[in-house]
């Protein structure tokens, strides 16, 4: 069988006129580059899996084209009618909202000698930029549905004291939640002792993962999420699947750009994914920073 990795590769590098009608064949082309194949996005969603992602959470839609509308049902209070037979029912308009999307490329590039061999070119791809690519996509991702999470976060820090507080968010919200911190929060939460110097275990593992409170606790770096202050805890208490979705296109291209390093005489291995994240239905998404005694 054809390597599907080796003939995306061999286009991007030399172009469908280079390649035979078994390799033409097992290589999917849009416009100037190469959607690489299945295997090499299953191999990266294994190496996600060693670093906090929020795209998992929230609502993935796959789009046909780069840019579009999409209508979504605004959940909240409706209720079925009970009738009998005979009985004609009413018709209501459908509380829907259009969300518009605009599927941006996101790529990281790999200067490479222009005489590379297709061999060595995809061992930079499998060695190099595969498992680069995995974290620096996660980092990214996390960062454009961060910007929905804190913009539209509604802010209960006033008053609020320690852990109890964001107790208080998650049992006066509807279920479905999420717990967003960072190291310093998740550390917090694990310490916490009694009055006798044990340890309240706030935060269960199961199956791998995180809870407290029954809510699954996602933990990102400081440098992802930063308190508005040196000492502060900071927590996000929110629906993501409701909030954020998340616009994407199917799998990750391959191509080569001549021109960025032209001066070194280099071609530019560029690979991308494509997605867009929009905001929809903000009623549980909470803020709670404070300073712990």
């Amino acid at each position: 069988a054809v390597n599907e990795l080796r003939a995306a590769v061999k286009f991007a590098l030399h172009g469908k006129a280079a390649l035979t009608d078994e390799e033409r064949a097992a290589v999917n082309i849009d416009g100037n580059a190469a959607i690489l194949p299945e295997q090499f996005v299953n191999d990266i969603q294994v190496l996600r899996a060693g670093f906090p992602s929020l795209k998992n959470h929230c609502h993935i839609i796959k789009a046909s084209s780069n840019h579009g509308k999409m209508p979504f049902a605004k959940i909240g209070g409706k209720k079925l009618k009970k009738y009998k037979s005979g009985t004609k029912l009413t018709g209501e308009a459908a509380n829907t909202e259009d969300i518009q999307y605009n599927i941006e490329n996101y790529g990281a590039l790999v200067p490479i000698a222009n005489d590379l061999q297709e061999d060595e070119a995809v061992n930079i791809v499998q060695e190099v930029i595969k498992p680069d690519f995995a974290e620096a996509g996660v980092n990214t991702e996390n960062d454009e549905i961060m910007q929905i999470v804190e913009g539209s976060a509604v802010d209960k820090s006033t008053g609020a004291k320690d852990w109890r507080d964001v107790k208080k968010i998650i049992d006066g919200v509807l279920p479905t939640l999420r717990v967003i911190t960072n190291l310093s929060g998740s550390v917090y939460l694990k310490s916490q002792e009694d009055k006798n110097g044990r340890n309240l275990d706030l935060v269960k593992e199961a199956n791998g993962k995180e809870y407290f409170q029954g809510k699954e606790l996602i933990t990102l770096s400081d440098e992802d999420i930063t308190a508005s202050a040196t000492g502060k805890m900071i927590f996000y208490v929110v629906n993501l699947y409701a909030l954020v979705k998340f616009f994407e296109r199917k799998g990750y291209t391959v191509s080569t750009d001549k021109s960025v390093f032209f001066e070194s005489d280099e071609l530019a291995l560029k690979v991308q994914e494509r997605f867009d994240c929009e905001k929809l239905d903000e009623r549980a998404d909470f803020k709670v920073e404070f300073t712990p005694a």
